[in-house]
């Protein structure tokens, strides 16, 4: 028997629930500081500026080095001589991502393999409504303003902000925050914090302000024109019959890539109380990952760049959802070979309903770049079809890759 709750069959029983290459010849003095960091606080500043090699020596090879201009940027990095420690090699400038252990001083701050400082701290407040606490408890603690110039214009983030899907609209505060542990056994992939976004509470059962994500589930009742080409389903799933992305929740970054930087890598865990009535229905919610970039993405994934191997988005017909309780609703059987131990404490397990929602566990997205462009990066999660049964996602641990990367491609970390 099935009841008919906001135009959406549910179970009866549902009802009763009541709740970087090695380079030699890089002379440099450390610079007079000023890098920004999102503790608010600089670098360490030191008097004498830089002091770039002019070339005019002798290579490894024996080979006379050929003089550079002073008054050019001799390498195309964006940075003349002046403010370059290096200007013969366009991955070495202040713009640069200090790669840590090849013993080359990336980033000309006179340092050679100094690690970034930790912004990602037990300090964080679970309840911050201050949407760069979400980029540090990703890890990212550089900031870059918009319009620098010169040796000042670095990597980092330029802006965040904590909206619905359309980008301006305003976010109701329970749904989203800054956890340090998700349940019994879901703990941060660095750092001590991961950031959390929900259809329904970003919370766990043991913070104030937790409801449910089955039912009764929190409604915010907020539908938004959701980006361009979404909401969409997995192959051989229907459409969403309501095009608007509802009680939406989104995590939007704007940030500088290092000038050594080819790709950008992240972790996320998806969880939905989808699972199992209604896998492959009309309402399937989903998380995505879109990211504005100037390297070349398939333009079938609308900017989606955390995916399944045939292309489909993060919910609930999700090759990756395997922690669950195993079943088979339709055509589709989940083995759900993780178990349901990540769900214990979450608030996505339910007594009453013991069959009912899962999660993907930790996955790792991997993406393409543009040394030195500016990125928009959009975390969303939102209801499909209607305001009920929640999905949440966990985001933590956002780094670069100055080795480049195939991609985008979503898999099992290793």
């Amino acid at each position: 028997m099935k009841s008919l709750v906001f135009g959406r069959l549910l179970p009866s029983s549902l009802l009763f629930v009541a709740a970087g290459s090695l380079a030699f010849g890089c002379a440099a003095a450390p610079d007079k500081g000023g890098t920004v960091f999102l503790d608010g606080g600089t670098d360490a500043a030191s008097e004498g500026g830089f002091e770039p090699d002019t070339g005019g020596g002798f290579g490894l090879d024996g080979a006379p080095e050929t003089a550079l201009d002073p008054e050019k940027d001799n390498d195309g990095d964006g940075f003349l001589f002046k403010d370059d420690c290096n200007d013969g090699n366009p991955e070495i400038n202040p713009g640069a991502y200090e790669f840590p252990g090849d013993g080359v001083d990336n980033d000309c701050d006179g340092k050679v393999d100094n690690a970034e400082p930790d912004c990602d701290t037990a300090a964080l407040k679970y309840d911050s409504k201050d949407a760069t606490d979400f980029a540090r408890a990703l890890g990212i603690c550089r900031a870059a303003k918009a319009d620098a110039t010169g040796k000042d214009k670095g990597w980092g983030l330029v802006s965040a902000k904590l909206v619905r899907a359309d980008g301006k609209s305003a976010l109701d505060s329970i749904q989203y925050g800054i956890l340090k542990k998700f349940g019994a056994y879901v703990n941060p992939r660095q750092g001590k914090n991961f950031a959390v976004l929900s259809s329904g509470t970003a919370r766990t059962p043991d913070y104030p302000g937790f409801i449910t994500p089955i039912m009764p589930s929190y409604e915010s009742l907020s539908e938004v024109t959701p980006p361009a080409g979404w909401p969409k389903n997995s192959a051989g799933c229907p459409e969403p019959f309501d095009k608007t992305a509802n009680d939406s929740a989104s995590l939007e970054l704007e940030i500088r890539v290092p000038t050594n930087a080819k790709g950008l890598a992240f972790d996320f865990n998806f969880y939905s109380s989808e699972y199992i009535t209604f896998v492959c229905s009309e309402f399937n919610d989903s998380f995505v990952a879109l990211l504005d970039t100037k390297a070349p993405i398939d333009p079938k994934y609308s900017k989606n760049v955390s995916f399944d191997s045939k292309g489909n988005p993060i919910n609930v017909n999700s090759g990756f959802f395997e922690v669950c309780t195993p079943g088979t609703k339709g055509a589709k059987t989940f083995p759900c070979a993780k178990g349901t131990k990540e769900l214990e404490g979450t608030g996505f397990q339910d007594s009453f309903e013991p069959t009912e929602n899962g999660a993907t566990s930790w996955l790792e997205t991997k993406a393409p770049v543009i040394p030195g462009e500016t990125i928009k990066l959009r975390f969303i999660v939102w209801d499909t079809g209607d305001h009920i049964l929640d999905s949440t996602v966990l985001v933590d641990n956002f780094r670069w890759d100055v080795k480049g990367t195939v991609g985008p491609v979503t898999e099992r970390p290793k």
